[in-house]
C-alpha cells in the first residue's frame, strides 16, 4: 500500500510481543510506511537486537525498542513510563500482539498458569488501552488494534485460558470500540487462523511428538488439512491488514473482529 494513502509519517505505533512472527512482521510494515516504530518484547536489547534490525533496515522514521515483562503491574507501568518518555505526546497506533498460549485439559491448567495467561493476553492490553486513549481522545485520531485469534471466536479443546483470553479480548474490542468512537478513534480485533510463525512452532513439535510424525507432515496436518485454502497465513498478510486499519479506508471500521483462518470457521 502506498506510504501516501496512510499518512503515516507523523504517527508513532507501539507494537507488543514484537520481536518476532506477527509483531515483527506489524512493526516493519508500520517503519516501512514511515511510522515512528516502538518495539516491545521480554527480550534484552542484546537478544533482540536482529529483529531490532530488521525493522530499522527498512525504517523511515525512529525506531526504539523497550523491554518489558508484560506479566506484571510494575512491568506494565514502566512499558508506559518509558514510551511516554521516547513519545510525550502519546502513540496514535498500538497494536496489543503480544500472546501466551497454553495447551493442557482444563483439570491439569494451574491457577499460576491461567493468571499468567490471563496477563499477557488479556490484563496488558486493557492497562495499555487505558493508558493510551486519554491522549489520542485529545488529539482526535488513534488507532486501537487487538491481536486476538480465530480462538477468540470459536473455541478447541485443551485450550481454555487461551480461548478465554480470547474470547474476552473480542468483548473488550467491542466496549472500547463504543467509547472511542466519538472522538476518531477505531478499535479492532484481528483474529487470524494458523499463520506460520514461531508462535505456532512449538504447537507443530507438539504435534509431531503426539502422533509420532515428522514436521512437515504435522505442519500439512495443522496448516494444510485444517484450513480450507490449503495453506498458512502469512505474516504479511496480517501486517497488510493492519496497514490498511490505519489507512483512510479504515476511519468506519470499528469493533468489528477481523478473521483471517483460511476459511475454517466458514466450515
Amino acid at each position: 500500500m502506498p506510504k501516501s494513502l496512510l499518512t503515516m509519517e507523523t504517527k508513532t505505533a507501539l507494537v507488543t510481543g514484537s520481536t518476532s512472527g506477527m509483531g515483527l512482521g506489524i512493526a516493519t510494515a508500520l517503519a516501512q510506511n514511515g511510522c515512528n516504530v516502538i518495539m516491545c518484547g521480554s527480550r534484552s536489547i542484546e537478544e533482540a537486537s536482529e529483529a531490532i534490525d530488521q525493522v530499522k533496515s527498512s525504517a523511515v522514521q525512529s525506531v526504539h525498542y523497550v523491554r518489558s515483562d508484560l506479566k506484571t503491574e510494575d512491568g506494565l507501568v514502566n512499558l508506559c513510563k518509558e514510551v511516554d518518555t521516547l513519545c510525550p505526546e502519546g502513540v496514535d497506533i498500538l497494536v496489543n500482539n503480544a500472546g501466551m498460549q497454553h495447551v493442557t485439559p482444563v483439570e491439569h491448567c494451574t491457577l499460576a498458569k491461567w493468571n499468567e495467561v490471563v496477563a499477557i493476553n488479556l490484563t496488558a492490553p486493557f492497562y495499555l488501552i487505558s493508558h493510551f486513549v486519554p491522549n489520542m481522545k485529545r488529539k482526535g485520531w488513534g488507532r486501537l488494534i487487538n491481536v486476538s485469534s480465530r480462538m477468540g471466536l470459536v473455541a478447541s479443546a485443551n485450550k481454555s485460558p487461551y480461548c478465554s483470553t480470547k474470547h474476552g479480548l473480542v468483548g473488550m474490542t467491542k466496549a472500547v470500540a463504543l467509547e472511542v468512537a466519538p472522538h476518531g478513534i477505531t478499535c479492532n480485533a484481528i483474529c487470524p487462523g494458523w499463520v506460520d510463525t514461531p508462535f505456532v512452532q512449538a504447537q507443530v513439535e507438539s504435534v509431531a511428538k503426539q502422533q509420532n510424525i515428522s514436521i512437515e507432515d504435522a505442519k500439512k496436518r495443522l496448516f494444510c488439512d485444517s484450513q480450507p485454502t490449503g495453506k498458512p497465513v502469512q505474516v504479511s498478510q496480517i501486517a497488510d491488514l493492519v496497514m490498511f486499519l490505519c489507512s483512510p479506508g479504515g476511519d468506519s471500521m470499528t469493533g468489528t473482529s477481523l478473521v483471517m483462518d483460511g476459511g475454517t470457521i466458514a466450515k
